[in-house]
């Protein structure tokens, strides 16, 4: 059955006895108990003092972690900003490794380029110091007089 009109929880303090002569709550008294209980025990009550300070607490621990945030978020700002730069360093780094590697390779070309230039020239050369060789043996040997020819 749904009400139409709020509850009416007032009632008047008791006037005449709270017990009768039998030990029982007078029917006023039952009436004003009845009234409070609906009024107030029918449901747990609040203590506003605790709920209030417990509000106050959760606020400043919700302030508390809205500044933490905010630090951790301009922490990782910072740190982003510094992995950014580190970046740009350690490309510039790899250019001009990749530079130097370049340039080892060219030098590695012209030292084996002179290398192989060194040893034809030197194989020519010995050749012709070995040609050389022959002919002055083969003067020698026909300028000598050979003990044959002594005889």
């Amino acid at each position: 059955m749904t009400e139409t009109t709020p509850a009416n929880y007032q009632t008047q303090f008791v006037v005449g006895p709270f017990v009768g002569a039998n030990g029982y709550l007078s029917q006023q008294a039952q009436r004003f108990m009845l009234t409070l209980y609906n009024r107030t025990g029918s449901s747990a009550g609040v203590d506003m003092d605790y709920e209030v300070g417990q509000i106050n607490l959760a606020l400043s621990q919700a302030q508390a972690a809205q500044k933490a945030a905010a630090q951790a978020e301009d922490d990782a700002q910072t740190a982003l900003t510094s992995a950014a730069a580190a970046q740009s360093v350690a490309s510039s780094a790899l250019a001009q490794a990749v530079t130097a590697e370049e340039d080892a390779q060219s030098a590695l070309k012209a030292v084996e380029d002179v290398l192989i230039m060194t040893l034809l020239t030197s194989s020519a050369q010995v050749a012709k110091t070995a040609q050389s060789l022959d002919d002055a043996a083969l003067m020698a040997a026909q300028s000598q007089i050979w003990p044959s020819q002594l005889l």
